[in-house]
């Protein structure tokens, strides 16, 4: 899927991406500009996770805030006028993911960077760096769009299906840990034999 110029509406699942640090400055300032139902952070403090770690502000304090003025702001001069961007190619494919499975954000980012190592899978067997490169790039832009408490999320879900793929694989009486063990040391041994062909390629 190739990147193709659109224009976004401030905010969505791309804003922390898009926005500049001013921007994001004055956003914060408008949704701490009330208490949070769910956590009870007071006025002017970030949100806290339950174990006390600052993290996104919660829905319902977004909620209670309400719409943010951004309309107001550009007529004070305070954020410049909409501008168009390009959107990664990754992205679209969470969001087209989201949208066909009727699945969270989450799930959806760990499907769609799931099917880009299915597509890239001949490459990255043959430890062809232009495909590494590929999705190196593509979760690095994902990874810098969601932010901290996404990509947690996001690895939690790869987790998941990583497991759940291995219990099936290893049927109702196989071992999981097992099977998974017997893979890595399989791509370990692979990476190595390609690391000591390259050693006596170089040698001559």
């Amino acid at each position: 899927m190739e990147n193709e110029p659109q224009s976004i509406p401030w905010g969505g699942e791309w804003r922390r991406h898009l926005r500049s640090g001013h921007e994001m400055d004055l956003v914060r300032t408008w949704i701490r500009r009330v208490e949070c139902p769910t956590c009870t952070a007071v006025t002017g403090r970030a949100c806290r996770t339950a174990g006390g770690r600052p993290t996104n502000h919660h829905r319902a304090r977004r909620d209670a805030a309400g719409p943010i003025p951004y309309a107001e702001w550009r007529k004070q001069g305070l954020i410049p006028e909409q501008q168009t961007y390009t959107i990664p190619a990754v992205l679209k494919e969470t969001e087209k993911a989201r949208k066909d499975l009727h699945v969270d954000t989450a799930l959806a980012d760990g499907v769609a960077i799931v099917r880009m190592f299915l597509a890239d899978r001949l490459g990255l067997a043959l430890q062809g760096e232009e495909a590494i490169d590929r999705i190196d790039d593509a979760v690095r832009k994902l990874i810098e769009a969601r932010g901290p408490v996404g990509t947690a999320d996001l690895v939690t879900v790869l987790a998941s299906l990583v497991a759940g793929l291995l219990s099936a694989n290893a049927g109702p009486d196989g071992d999981p840990d097992a099977l998974f063990e017997e893979m890595i040391r399989a791509q370990l041994d692979m990476a190595r034999r390609m690391q000591r062909f390259d050693r006596d390629r170089a040698d001559g």
